[in-house]
């Protein structure tokens, strides 16, 4: 039987072992690092470095790792986007940063292939022109606590804007959602998700809940012009609804499950809302009954119907109906407007109509406009009657975009003189054209020194020697033109010396230091020529051996002292010598064998490094238990 000491002495060393085990395990270190995305780096280098962003967004995914920000330039994308790990995608702003998925299934997916668990966040993108049956302009499946804000989802062929399947604690907040096929927002299978501060409106259906979506929270959403339901819900219980505004849907509402549609004493406003608010308390009067089962809301807030004055006073005008046409434009488009009223006790002779992005429009009852800021308006509408009342306002709203971008043109005016000498003035000159905008930036690039201007014109002395392709681009209000180039040539200075060729600089960088059958790298890459370039670099090492390159390695077999010498020779045939020792010494020689047996250089990898500790361990570990046995 082992004796307790023997016990004691074994725990220790098991537990050494075990602490010895954790030190050689390699620790993994955190990511979160960002990755810059331009469309309009289209000749890289790439490493997604902020100075050489990727080109594409797909390249940037590829190269993200968990936790990682990829940050995206204004320009279009037109792109597949598909992310599988935990991943925030940032545009630089929704208006002028846009995906666009050529119609050809889900625009950006977001899901983990063994359906896991993933954390995404999407902002400032518009997302659009996703296509084929099912296909969403943003789908997310087995997310959690994720994000999709201050986006556009627009355009879906056959599917929804947004669509979460198996999700859990996503937030879609204050986005723009319209012109899909089938849904705005479609749940599916999700909990604990919150819809809030969005604008939905010209799909079938706004928002969609079907298949035991729960506890989900949709608020303050403007849901309006869908053309069957501003929200549907199926099979999905204990949701909360409350101050979302629903107008002009064809039907505004079914609940075929039981859900809440208030929350503190404040429902929803209703656009077809039949009762009045007789004590002014902003609350309807009686329930907004919600089709479908029996749920209601029972604190209808805002679109009332009008108290008729008391008898023998003026009765206010009614707003009977406004129209827009289109419901949606883009910049520059023309809309027209056209409203109508009645009054029971007189007759109209005023209209005014109000946006709250550009003010009074018109004083007209019908007139047509082509200058509506970019951007969601709603547009109210009142009449007045012969005797001065005014009718409360019936509101609508439009939504302006900028519409498909007609990219700029750069033109390179002139760049001269063109062939010019090192160190002379060179001036560089170009414009841009943009048939629906204004240029707001310019780049110059050049293959061999990089980045040399940011104006349409600029002057410099400092361009390398060489040939260099010249690239020009401009920018406008949302993306880079294309690429135009120009080579110019930059010649050796002959004014420079007294026109004379000034001979190169010789740097050796030793003494060196090393032992025999050991590489020595020699390294004269400091070596320079002032007015020229270097050509060649030739070295002898001292033991009657030589190599060619301005960065040799060598290895001596002998240990002593050597002298080495280095000649450098310029492009116009002027040479410059400089010498140095290097020691050499017997360490490392191995017994001073001959060559035949040349230094073993072995890597010997880690897994096998940590068996061999174990193996070793256990052997004095052993060792000392049969000492301590036979003790």
């Amino acid at each position: 039987m082992m004796q307790p000491g023997c016990t004691k002495v074994r725990i220790l060393l098991v537990t050494m072992l075990f602490l010895i085990s954790l030190a050689l395990i390699p620790r993994c270190h955190a990511s979160g690092s960002t990755i810059y995305v331009d469309d309009s780096n289209t000749t890289g280098p790439w490493d997604g470095t902020e100075n050489h962003p990727y080109e594409t967004i797909t390249d940037a995914l590829a190269a993200a790792t968990s936790g990682d920000t990829v940050l995206v330039s204004s320009g279009t994308y037109n792109e597949k986007i598909v992310i599988t790990k935990n991943l925030y995608l940032v545009g630089e702003n929704k208006e002028t940063t846009f995906l666009d998925g050529g119609q050809n299934g889900h625009v950006l997916y977001a899901h983990e292939p063994t359906n896991s668990i993933i954390q995404v966040e999407v902002s400032g993108f518009t997302i659009r022109n996703a296509g084929g049956s099912g296909f969403d302009c943003v789908a997310f499946s087995y997310v959690s606590n994720g994000r999709i804000q201050d986006c556009r989802m627009i355009y879906s062929e056959e599917g929804e804007g947004v669509q979460l399947d198996h999700c859990h604690g996503i937030h879609i907040l204050d986005n723009y959602i319209a012109n899909n096929k089938v849904s705005g927002i479609s749940l599916t299978l999700s909990e604990q998700n919150v819809i809030e501060g969005n604008t939905i409106q010209g799909n079938q259906k706004g928002v969609y809940l079907s298949s035991l979506s729960t506890e989900n929270t949709i608020s303050a959403n403007t849901i309006r012009q869908n053309t069957q339901y501003g929200v549907y819900i199926l099979q999905s219980s204990s949701n909360v609804l409350f101050f979302n505004d629903f107008t002009e849907n064809n039907q505004n509402a079914y609940d075929a499950a039981t859900n809440t549609w208030s929350q503190s004493s404040q429902g929803n406003y209703w656009g077809d809302y039949n009762d009045y608010d007789t004590n002014g308390d902003g609350i309807g009067d009686t329930p907004y009954q919600i089709p479908g089962g029996a749920n209601q809301d029972a604190y209808p807030l805002g679109y009332f119907l009008q108290q008729p004055a008391p008898p023998g006073q003026n009765q206010a005008p009614t707003a009977v109906s406004l129209s827009i046409s289109p419901s949606s434009a883009d910049l520059g488009d023309t809309v027209s407007f056209s409203g109508q009223g009645t009054d029971t006790d007189g007759y109209i002779t005023g209209y005014q109509w109000q946006s709250s992005l550009d003010g009074i429009l018109s004083t007209q009852q019908a007139f047509t406009t082509s200058t509506l800021s970019v951007g969601t308006h709603t547009i109210s509408f009142k009449v007045q009657d012969n005797q001065g009342a005014w009718s409360s306002e019936k509101t609508s709203s439009i939504t302006i975009d900028l519409g498909v971008n007609q990219p700029p043109t750069a033109v390179i005016d002139s760049i001269a003189p063109n062939p010019a000498q090192q160190g002379q003035a060179v001036l560089f000159q170009g414009h841009g054209v943009d048939a629906d905008g204004a240029i707001v930036a310019y780049k110059w690039l050049s293959t061999i020194d990089g980045v040399i201007g940011t104006t349409a014109s600029f002057s410099t002395t400092t361009l390398s020697r060489g040939t260099h392709t010249i690239y020009f681009q401009v920018k406008d209000d949302i993306e880079w033109s294309s690429q135009v180039t120009c080579p110019v040539e930059i010649t050796k200075n002959t004014s420079q010396g007294g026109g004379q060729n000034q001979a190169p600089v010789a740097d050796i960088g030793g003494p060196y230091l090393g032992d025999v059958y050991e590489s020595i790298v020699f390294n004269a890459s400091g070596s320079a020529d002032e007015d020229g370039d270097i050509v060649s670099a030739l070295w002898h090492f001292g033991d009657n051996t030589s190599g060619v390159g301005l960065i040799q390695p060598h290895v001596y077999t002998t240990a002593g002292t050597y002298t080495v010498t280095l000649e450098v020779t310029d492009d116009e045939g002027a040479t410059t010598t400089a010498s140095c020792t290097v020691v050499i010494g017997q360490q490392g020689s191995q017994g001073g064998q001959s060559g035949l047996f040349p230094e073993l250089n072995l890597e010997i990898p880690f897994p096998l490094l940590v068996i061999c500790a174990f193996a070793s361990i256990l052997g004095v570990i052993g060792g000392f238990l049969v000492w301590l046995k036979r003790r």
